[in-house]
């Protein structure tokens, strides 16, 4: 089983996947090799030309050390997942959101 390290993330400008989000597995001369963990797997990447895609390269400090060992298509939907959350709301630490949630959930529990 390979692992892959990614730095970036990427967003389809053309094409019928227009709007989609993606994690930038492998930069070629001219093309980027995209994967989303569900209809584009690790072993059956997308090649889609680089003119064709906005790479997102500022990214949440929590999600770099998941995108340091990408060996499961999970792997990929997690991050894509995370990230999503984090443009939302906007917190740089989802650990530390999803926490409180976690918290103010057992709250609502415990008093209603």
């Amino acid at each position: 089983m390979k692992v892959w390290t990614s730095k970036m993330l990427a967003v389809s400008l053309a094409g019928h996947d227009k709007g989609s989000l993606y994690v930038v597995l492998e930069e070629l001369p001219g093309y980027f090799l995209l994967v989303d963990g569900r209809r584009r797997t690790l072993e059956h990447p997308k090649k889609k030309k680089a003119k064709h895609v906005q790479l997102i390269t500022h990214l949440p400090d929590a999600l770099l050390p998941r995108m340091e060992e990408i060996a499961l298509d999970a792997h990929v939907r997690k991050i894509l997942s995370r990230y999503k959350e984090y443009q939302k709301t906007g917190e740089e630490d989802i650990e530390r959101l999803r926490a409180s949630e976690v918290q103010d959930t057992i709250r609502q529990k415990c008093n209603g």
